[in-house]
Parts: C-alpha cells; sequence; structure tokens
C-alpha cells in the first residue's frame, strides 16, 4: 500500500516508522512520474510490512521538496530510522528501484 504524505504526517509516516521508508516525491502534472507508478505499485504490492511506500506531492508539500532540495521529479529517497540513506531522480529502470530497495533496506523484492 502506498501512503500519501504531506507536512502534517511526514514526522509520523517517515522520520519515527519503525520500517525503512521509500518516498516518492512526485508532480501530478509529471508524464515522467506517470512512468514510474508502476514500479511504485509493485514496490508497496511486495513490501511485506517490511518497508513502506510513501508519496510526496511536491506541489502539496512544497516545503518538504524544498528541504529534500528536490529538482527533479521523480525523485526516490530511502529513510532507515529518520534518516536519508539512498538517493537517485528521474526514470529509472525498474531494476534500479528495486536495486535500491535490495541494498539499503536488504529485501529480496522480485520484479
Amino acid at each position: 500500500m502506498k501512503i500519501r504524505v504531506t507536512s502534517e504526517n511526514y514526522r509520523q509516516e517517515v522520520l519515527e516508522s519503525d520500517i525503512p521508508v521509500l518516498v516518492e516525491f512526485f508532480a501530478d502534472w509529471c508524464s515522467k512520474c506517470a512512468m514510474m507508478e508502476d514500479t511504485v505499485d509493485l514496490a508497496a504490492a511486495n513490501c511485506g510490512g517490511c518497508f513502506k511506500v510513501c508519496q510526496i506531492e511536491i506541489e502539496d508539500s512544497a516545503d518538504l521538496a524544498e528541504q529534500f532540495q528536490v529538482e527533479i521529479v521523480p525523485t526516490f529517497v530511502i529513510f532507515r530510522n529518520g534518516e536519508p540513506v539512498s538517493a537517485a531522480a528521474g526514470v529509472l529502470n525498474r531494476e534500479v528501484v528495486l536495486d535500491m530497495i535490495r541494498d539499503e533496506i536488504g529485501l529480496e523484492i522480485s520484479g
């Protein structure tokens, strides 16, 4: 399941999460973000409760986008224990995103 994160629930959903979190910064108008939707859905469907998939719309939460200096959407950031540990931006091959999860979170995700 994907969780829509805003400035209001960011602390609870991302920073205070007991499990690692994959955050996608995206924009509703972004066609490249739409191209990544299947990959994000795959990650969310296969998380098995071992990690969280969150999405932050950059115009709804401009303060968070600015805090992370998001200049390209989509941008993916993996958080562990409330700290960003890995990031990548742009249209990524499905395997690149899944490898980020495998490497940083230590889980096997089939794609």
